[in-house]
């Protein structure tokens, strides 16, 4: 039977930060752990993105809190684009401090991995972030030649964003399965894990968001449904259609 936080005993009170995502905070006790590292796992076109920009844009206009988004792939001009799509004026943003885009190599990490944070942590630094994303760090995993090489290699940069003390978003971009007991390199060394899904089910497509593991959070165990609208993503913490089996996921 699927459970909901009230199902189990209350963990440890922590920190926690409104991600300014609707009906997302429901799931997690209210938000992220305070400077935790959540994975955000999904195929393309799942809203990985989207999600992880709403999630820095609203730390930056509801809470206070200014953000850096990391990129790998995307260009500035493609990131932009995608948030004005729903409203969201990250030129304003950066011309006031609150918000700066950063755009590395894999090897460029690399580098800065070895250098302790470099000009990744003088960004930080420089705007007071309190929140990071990282988009996508499935790139960044393909410079190493071996699973042990791939391993301490995003174990030495998970490391360095802990050190940041922000509550980062890292994004990953693999086919996910509903249910599935997986974690991933990836997930084992985070502190939360979130899957998005394009489903099917009966005559109709979904998208469904699941919480697979958070530290330290009595979070719930259902699929949901979550839709992208004119304001970005919108999570129904209360949609009950993913309590029964669903098919493969497309």
């Amino acid at each position: 039977m699927a459970k909901t936080p009230g199902d189990r005993a209350s963990p440890p009170i922590t920190e926690r930060i409104p991600t300014s995502i609707p009906g997302f905070d429901n799931l997690v006790a209210g938000g992220l752990e305070k400077n935790s590292i959540t994975v955000l796992r999904g195929g393309a076109g799942s809203g990985k993105t989207i999600l992880s920009l709403q999630f820095l844009y609203g730390g930056c206009t509801k809470h206070d809190e200014p953000g850096v988004f990391l990129s790998f792939l995307e260009s500035k001009d493609s990131i932009f684009t995608t948030a004005r799509r729903f409203g969201w004026d990250l030129e304003k943003l950066e011309k006031d401090k609150s918000f700066a885009f950063i755009k590395y190599s894999p090897y460029e990490i690399q580098k800065i991995v070895k250098d302790a944070g470099g000009t990744l942590r003088d960004t930080i630094e420089s705007i007071g972030a309190k929140r990071v994303v990282v988009d996508s760090l499935t790139a960044y995993s393909l410079v190493f030649k071996t699973d042990y090489e791939t391993s301490e290699g995003v174990l030495n940069f998970i490391n360095l964003l802990k050190a940041c003390n922000c509550t980062t978003i890292v994004t990953e971009e693999c086919d996910v399965t509903p249910h599935g007991t997986e974690t991933g390199r990836l997930g084992f060394m985070s502190d939360g894990l979130v899957k998005l899904y394009h489903l099917r089910k009966d005559y109709g497509k979904y998208r469904a968001i699941e919480i697979v593991k958070m530290r330290h959070t009595d979070h719930s165990d259902r699929l949901h449904l979550f839709d992208i609208g004119e304001k970005g993503v919108v999570v129904r913490p209360h949609s009950g259609l993913f309590e029964l089996s669903v098919s493969h996921s497309l």
